[in-house]
């Protein structure tokens, strides 16, 4: 335990130092609210970290009603390597509104140091190439012919993201940094629409296991967002596992919205979610909430049984 605590303290000053070392623009990445139920997303250390094959594949419709509302899709694979303490990841991202689309693919690689008989640290790092599509003439402009309007940017980037994650039994920290490379996807220009940067993100995740009984499980758990130029930001979480079958919790958003969650174990193998985000922003005037769906399917190594696992 007392590694347990030396490792957690050193992963929040991590996360700090980088939050804070440059001001703190909007979200950037994509944001789901099932997030707990695929840490891989966020994480590139936690990819063959269930010591089975993964299949996880997320939907999100954000802000329903609103004319250019963005959606997100996800798809992953991870897998630990057999009698290897190495696991491999890959995934594949699409995120789109009615203006700006982003497609991509990046791989994981995270490497997994036994710290005693039942934790674990692993170090992850990801690699991949993203394809950014930015349509200015899909626009509701006053002037058709302003020049800044006139315009479609397309730009594809290499980027690389780091991560570190802890974990017991019943215990789990971890920080990631997904984007390390501050991209510029379009210079100035005389249309003078500005620079269009994506800027660096960090993830500071944590959580922990309460056994209450033979049939209820409860863990709560907290989501840290820092993005260079923005105010840091927190998801403050809590699910009941019921049975080891169903799954029932609830977040809140900093300033940004209160999230029901329901997750349903249909098979031993397979697991499906539902969250709705209720907005309490300014934007709940306009824009309704956002619908999110998760699909998960595990495939036993051969050596590990499927038994639940909360994280």
């Amino acid at each position: 335990m007392k590694k347990a605590n030396v490792i957690c303290r050193i992963m929040i000053g991590v996360f700090l130092s980088v939050s804070f070392s440059n001001g703190l623009l909007a979200q950037q990445l994509p944001l789901y609210s099932e997030y707990m139920f695929n840490t891989f997303e966020i994480n590139p250390a936690y990819a063959g970290s269930r010591d089975v094959v993964q299949i996880i594949s997320m939907f999100r419709k954000q802000w329903t009603g609103f004319k250019t509302s963005p959606q997100s899709t996800f798809l992953s694979v991870d897998m630990p390597i057999p009698n290897k303490r190495i696991g491999l990841g890959i995934k594949l991202v699409d995120d789109r509104d009615e203006i700006t689309k982003t497609t991509g693919a990046q791989a994981a690689y995270a490497y997994k140091v036994p710290v005693g008989n039942y934790s674990t640290l692993a170090f992850g790092l990801q690699a991949g190439a993203m394809s950014f599509k930015s349509d200015f003439t899909k626009v509701d402009v006053i002037d058709p012919n302003d020049p800044s309007f006139s315009q479609v940017v397309n730009s594809v980037k290499i980027n690389f993201g780091t991560g570190v994650f802890f974990n017991t039994e019943n215990f789990f920290v971890g920080v990631s940094l997904p984007n390390l490379i501050r991209q510029n996807l379009k210079k100035n220009d005389p249309g003078n629409l500005g620079d269009i940067k994506q800027n660096m993100h960090i993830y500071f995740n944590t959580g922990y296991v309460f056994l209450l009984s033979e049939n209820f499980v409860l863990k709560p758990s907290v989501l840290v967002r820092g993005l260079v130029g923005s105010p840091v930001s927190a998801d403050f979480n809590a699910n009941l596992w019921i049975a080891d079958m169903l799954a029932l919790g609830t977040s809140y958003r900093s300033k940004g919205a209160v999230v029901g969650i329901i997750n349903l174990r249909v098979l031993p193998e397979l697991y499906m979610g539902y969250a709705y985000d209720h907005s309490i922003s300014r934007l709940n005037i306009i824009a309704k909430g956002s619908h999110e769906v998760i699909l998960k399917y595990e495939i036993p190594n051969g050596r590990t049984s499927l038994s639940p696992r909360y994280f």
